[in-house]
Order: C-alpha cells, then structure tokens, then sequence
C-alpha cells in the first residue's frame, strides 16, 4: 500500500502507539467539530465592538494630534513674546555697562525686566555674553558665571534666529530652574547700542501647552465622537440585515449542495442500477453460455473419435468463459466504488469482498477477515467500508503488492481495522516532512479519522511493505 507523498492532518509520533508505528491521527485527542454559523447578535456585537475600538484609536490619534498643536503654538507664541520683550524691553534697556558686567548695568536691567515678569509669564530671564558668561539674570546667584553654550544656542548668537525648546533641566545652568517643572526656553540675539552682540533667554511655564491642548482637544473630540455614534448608529440595522442575508445565503448553499449530493447519489444509483441490470447481467449469461458451450464440445469430444480441433475450441472457450466471469468480478467492484452498498442490507463481509474481487482480477491476492455475525451500527460499517476502500485503492494504484490481507477484530476500545500488504513501501519520515504531488492517500484516510473520532497509524518502510491500522468506538 503506498500512501506516500500525501499531505497529512497530524504528524503525532505518539509514544503509546506499538513499535514501529507512526499516529498519524489521535482519536482521543481529536475533537469531533461541528461547526456552525455565528449568531446574529455575536456578529454585530464584534462590528460595534469594532467600531468602539476605532473610535477609541481615532481619540488616541485626536490626543496625540492635539498635544502636538498645542506644542507647536506654544512655541510659536513664546517665540513672539521672546521677540517682543527683546524689542520693547530689553535692547532699550542694555549699555555696555551690563556686557562688560558692570553692577549698575546689572541694576538698570533689573529695574526693567524684574516687574514685568510676571505679566510676560516668564519664569527666568538670562543675558549671555558671546564668551558663555551669563550678564543678567534674575537670580543673582548666576551672574558672572560661566557655562558651555550647546551649539543651537551658539547658532542663535551668531544668525540671530530665535530658538525655542523644551528645557533640559539636569544642566547645569539650570540648577535653579528644577523645581518649577517642564520649562520652554527660547534664545533671541540682542544688541547693544555699539552692536555687541548678546543672547537672551527666557523661560515660559510649559503647563500652558496643556491647557491650550485641552482647548484644542475637546471641540475636536465632542464633534469627531458624535460623528462616529452616528454613523455607528446608522451602520447597526445594515450590519444586521447584511449577517441576516449571508446566513440565509449560507443556508440556501448548504441546502443546494445537500440537493446536489442527493442528486448525484441518485443519478450514481441509476447508473449503477443501469449496469448491474444491463451489461452485468448480460456479461454473466455470456460467461454461461460460453461455459455450456465448451462443456458440450468436451463431451461431444468423449463420446465420438478423439477430435483435436474440437478439444482446442472447446479450451479456447473455456479460457473465455473465465475472462468473462473475471470481467463481471472486475465490474461488480466498479460498481461498489460507482454506488457504494447498503451495509445493512448486503453486510459489511459482503461489501469488503466486492471491493477484493478488483484486486484479485489483476492478480494480487487479496484476503478478508472478519469475525462472523458481526454487528456493526452504520456509521462504524461506513468508516471500515471507506477506510478500506481507499488503502486498497492506494494498493491498486501505487503499492506494487502481491498480497494484502484486511483484518477487522474487536477490541477493548472497540474495533480495529487493519490492511497489510508486500508492496514497495515508502519512507514515511520523508513523506510527512516534505508532501510531495498527486497521491492523497494518507490525506484522504486522516480526514476520514479525524472526522469519525478514531485513531490512525501507519508502519511502513521502503522494501518492506505497508500497514495500515484504524482504530474506532463502536458507536
């Protein structure tokens, strides 16, 4: 039996299985599925669970939209406040007494900026020289000290673009500016009367970004969620016609394939009954009649002087008479594989017999073993039925057999089914990794396993034949 090259359900080297055999379909842990069509409700309730979700995915995207604006306005805004001050405020304040740090240049910039603060929301305000010094500063603790500019700052003191970022607060300048939280820093070169050129920097409270978000978030949000309810809303009673349509749809196809079966079962039927009726029929009386005619040339042959003309005809037809009877064997099996049997009316031994009789028409040696009186309901008899008839299709087809034999016994977990024959064989490990093309023995014989409950195991080698094991429940 060569079942090699097939595509296979389960590969399970089961540990429990006897020597040499190789599980390929594990009755006790393949579930037997009955597969239905989901309900209305569930449907729809996955679509609106779908819709919730994107929903909820568009107000992430809202949100983080939304920060992004307020940031960037944020920073547009404190980049025009830093502009302002720089023009209003600070370059008509500035002399060359502050940028060569003297304390009455110190002095006049604070009397200037200090009060005004507040009502610019700055938070610190720093003067830099272009050799990294800090000239002013509202907290004194920082004027006169130095520290290393990064080079966007220095970029800013040299083109005179103005800069605006958030502030890194682990450095060291900033010491002082730790404790108030996310600060926005923005640079602005300033001039002095004689064009020495100088950097200014303020810092503004980032929690107005915030607010300006929320300001930005919320009209969006309300609009953009009640949109999408609407829709929702509007989608629910097509979502629920369209799942009602495809379920009758479905149930429409399953009826029109179960009336095609019906009817190719039917025209199977007819065209069975067709042959046996017919050319079986015919072919059977020919085999007669070809039989009776040799007789009587044998025995016409015995009563009269020897004839050796007569002897050889009446042999010729002897040898006919048998090609007949082995041609009706050969289409009775083609009629079992055309329309399978009433098991319970011709009995599963019967119907094993029939599918043997094609083998022994081409010379292998076929045998069936079954225990006498056996009792089977018909599903079981359906599944040993189909089983053997595609392993001893396998045989026909591929194995290469002198012998098969076809084994049904009783056994603790309830039947088992077994066909063995001297073919070829195969490498099954070769075989279940790597499926190759056309021959779909292990396949078609695993579904029918896994789709009745039963276990399947095979043991073969290249040489030394193939045997097939089917493992069922009773009922």
């Amino acid at each position: 039996m060569s079942l090699s090259n097939a595509p296979i359900v389960a590969d399970l080297h089961s540990d429990d299985a006897p020597a040499g055999w190789t599980t390929l379909v594990d009755g006790t842990s393949t579930p037997n599925s009955d597969p239905r069509l989901p309900t209305v409700g569930r449907v729809v309730g996955r679509f609106v669970l779908a819709n919730l979700i994107a929903v909820l995915l568009l107000m992430a995207g809202s949100v983080w939209a939304s920060a992004a604006a307020a940031k960037a306005e944020a920073i547009a805004d404190a980049r025009h406040e830093m502009d302002l001050l720089a023009k209003l405020l600070v370059e008509p304040a500035l002399d060359e007494r502050l940028a060569v740090g003297d304390p009455a240049g110190v002095a006049a910039m604070d009397d200037v900026l200090r009060p005004r603060m507040a009502a610019a929301d700055l938070y610190r305000v720093k003067i830099w020289t272009p050799e990294e010094r800090i000239a002013y500063s509202d907290e004194a603790a920082l004027i006169g000290r130095r520290f290393e500019l990064e080079e966007e700052e220095l970029n800013a003191l040299d083109d005179g673009r103005i800069v605006a970022e958030l502030s890194d607060l682990t450095r060291p300048e900033n010491q002082f500016e730790r404790s108030a939280g996310q600060l926005l820093e923005v640079y602005r070169r300033i001039q002095t009367p004689e064009g020495r050129p100088m950097l200014l920097e303020g810092y503004f409270s980032y929690q107005d970004t915030t607010a300006r978000q929320m300001d930005i978030w919320f009209p969006f949000a309300g609009i953009s969620v009640g949109v999408l309810l609407a829709l929702l809303a509007m989608q629910l009673p097509l979502a629920h016609r369209m799942v009602t349509q495809l379920r009758a749809a479905g149930r429409e196809r399953e009826q029109l394939q179960a009336r095609a079966l019906d009817a190719s079962t039917e025209e199977r039927r007819r065209i069975a009954g067709s042959l046996h009726d017919g050319i079986v029929q015919d072919v059977s009386a020919s085999a007669l009649l070809v039989a009776g005619a040799a007789d009587q040339l044998r025995d016409n042959g015995m009563s009269a002087a020897p004839d050796h003309a007569a002897e050889g005809l009446a042999e010729d037809l002897a040898h006919a008479s048998q090609a007949l009877r082995d041609s009706v064997g050969s289409l009775r099996s083609l009629l079992v594989e055309i329309y399978p049997p009433d098991l319970e009316r011709a009995g599963l031994s019967s119907a094993l017999n029939d599918l043997a009789a094609r083998l022994r028409s081409r010379g292998v040696e076929a045998r069936i073993s079954i225990p006498e009186g056996l009792q089977l309901p018909p599903a079981t008899a359906g599944l040993m039925f189909r089983t053997t008839q595609e392993a001893l299709l396998n045989v026909a087809k591929h194995a290469g057999a002198r012998t098969v034999d076809v084994t049904i016994r009783e056994v603790p977990a309830g039947l088992e089914l077994e066909v063995s024959d001297d073919g070829l064989g195969f490498d099954l490990d070769t075989t279940l990794s790597g499926p190759g093309n056309g021959h779909l023995g292990l396949s078609v014989l695993a579904d029918l396993a896994a789709a009745a409950g039963a276990t399947l195991a095979v043991r073969t080698a290249p040489g030394a034949g193939t045997s097939l094991r089917l493992e069922a429940p009773r009922s």
